[in-house]
């Protein structure tokens, strides 16, 4: 008898862990769709009104969050000059200015600008939400390794280690501005309307023949 008991609890302590691990799944999976939700689909988003062309980017999954490019022209790092753009209607996600550079085709290695720029994000109410004024070789540059010769640039803002537990610390951005800018970083407001500045300082005549195209992007989640 005993140890038909003894048999009987085990097999419904292995009966709780399943049902603990399947509510675990459930509730993962609840949680992933909700955030998923949370975030808007923008196939066919017809609510940018601003400069540029607008192209949405599909996620691999129905519970990642897609994401966007809004392509500004290209700008001219070789010469002195001064640009400016509406930005109407960006989806309410983390979204990233930073400028698409391409060397020459014929270019053995990659160049990348040197050009000293200074870019400035107002709001409708023409306040700052977001000013960088500095050498683009001191911006982030992100690319593919099959593919160095196209680059995204970037700037990030200050990163902060806090002290979260005995022996365990978590990063947090500093400072953070209006509408969570940091670096170039911003999360648009519904229904927000800005107007970026864009000024070639110090121009870099070492890039002639290569390009960089202003853009606004959204990144598409869980890649």
């Amino acid at each position: 008898m005993a140890a038909a008991a003894a048999a009987l609890r085990l097999r419904c302590l292995r009966l709780g862990h399943m049902i603990f691990r399947v509510r675990t799944v459930a509730v993962a999976v609840a949680l992933a769709f909700g955030l998923a939700a949370c975030s808007p689909r923008l196939a066919g988003y017809r609510g940018y009104h601003g400069d540029g062309v607008f192209v949405a980017h599909a996620a691999p999954s129905v519970i990642c969050p897609d994401g966007y490019t809004v392509d500004l022209g290209e700008v001219d790092l070789t010469r002195v000059g001064t640009t400016r753009f509406t930005l109407d209607g960006l989806p309410t996600i983390e979204s990233t200015i930073g400028l698409a550079v391409s060397a020459p085709a014929d270019a053995a290695t990659a160049r990348w600008p040197a050009a000293e720029i200074q870019l400035t994000l107002r709001n409708e109410a023409s306040a700052i939400v977001l000013s960088r004024h500095e050498a683009l070789v001191r911006w982030t540059r992100s690319y593919a390794l099959d593919d160095p010769a196209h680059a995204f640039l970037y700037q990030r803002g200050t990163q902060i280690e806090v002290a979260a537990a005995p022996g365990s610390v978590r990063v947090e951005r500093f400072p953070i501005g209006p509408d969570d800018s940091w670096g170039t970083y911003l999360t648009p407001r519904r229904g927000a309307r800005y107007t970026l500045h864009f000024e070639v300082e110090t121009p870099d005549a070492a890039v002639a023949g290569a390009s960089a195209r202003l853009q606004v992007r959204g990144v598409v989640g869980c890649l």
